[in-house]
This record gives structure tokens, sequence and C-alpha cells, in this order.
């Protein structure tokens, strides 16, 4: 009924929906739920602001972690047509947008040979269709994710 705040970066990737069933109401009054599907577009969009504060001088505490902050906007439909239905019906268009960081450790100290750990945070802090639980389309919403896309 309301979105989640675990988020794992696959899929369409709109971090502000995540969790979410996603209602899309038919022109014949029913709902169907477009959490999922066969079909889908998205664009997923980052600007990076860590190069604002530099840290300058090399230590172990920047040898093992690297810390980014970004803007974020993601875009998507997905589809939720049957297999026996002869179009493809495709869901309204679902926009979030908001700031986040990454915390990535790189090293792991005797275990050189395991690949860096990412741990984002993520606030979309807009959705242009907000679920029924929600009264604002601007809020504070908080979303937790392991890994990041690339």
């Amino acid at each position: 009924a309301t979105t989640n705040i675990f988020h794992h970066g696959e899929g369409l990737n709109l971090r502000g929906y995540s969790g979410y069933l996603a209602p899309q109401i038919l022109s014949d009054g029913s709902i169907v739920y477009t959490y999922r599907g066969n079909n889908a577009a998205a664009v997923n969009a980052e600007l990076e602001f860590s190069g604002i504060v530099k840290i300058k001088r090399q230590n172990w505490l920047t040898k093992t972690f690297k810390l980014t902050t970004y803007l974020f906007g993601d875009a998507g439909i997905i589809n939720y047509s049957r297999t026996t239905d002869p179009i493809l019906k495709m869901s309204d268009l679902r926009v979030d947008a908001g700031i986040g960081a990454t915390l990535t450790i790189k090293k792991f100290g005797p275990l050189q040979t395991v690949e860096p750990l990412t741990i984002r945070f993520d606030m979309p802090l807009f959705l242009n269709k907000i679920p029924a639980t929600d009264k604002e389309y601007c809020k504070y919403r908080c979303v937790i994710g392991v890994s990041r896309t690339v």
C-alpha cells in the first residue's frame, strides 16, 4: 500500500517506488498492480557533487572508504498486459527525484580478494504518482540499499 525503505539496484531502479505495488486504474474501474512485468523502460540519472569537498591528504580512511553524494532522478513505465491481450499495455509514467549518498568499503584488511561493498542511502523527495497512503508529492522519504547500479 506504500513505499518501502529497502531497495536493491536492479530492475527499473525507481528508488521512490521501492516495495510499492503501484496500482494502475483501468478504464473499467478495475485495478492492476504494476510492480512487476515482462517489458519495461526506465531512465535513471545521477549528478555527483562529491568534488565540492575534496580531501587532499591520503590516509587509511580515504584508502578504505569512499563517500559519494549525488542528486538523482528516475522515470519508468512497465507492461501490465496479460499474455492473451492482443496489444501491449503500459502503465502510467512514474517519476522520482531526490538526493543520495553512497559509502563504499574498498578494502577489508586481510580479505583482499573481497569485492568492494557499497551501501546507499537515498532520499526520494519527489514522486509524481503518490501512494494512496501519502498526502504530499514532496516529502521526506528514505531508501537504504546495497550495491549501486552501474
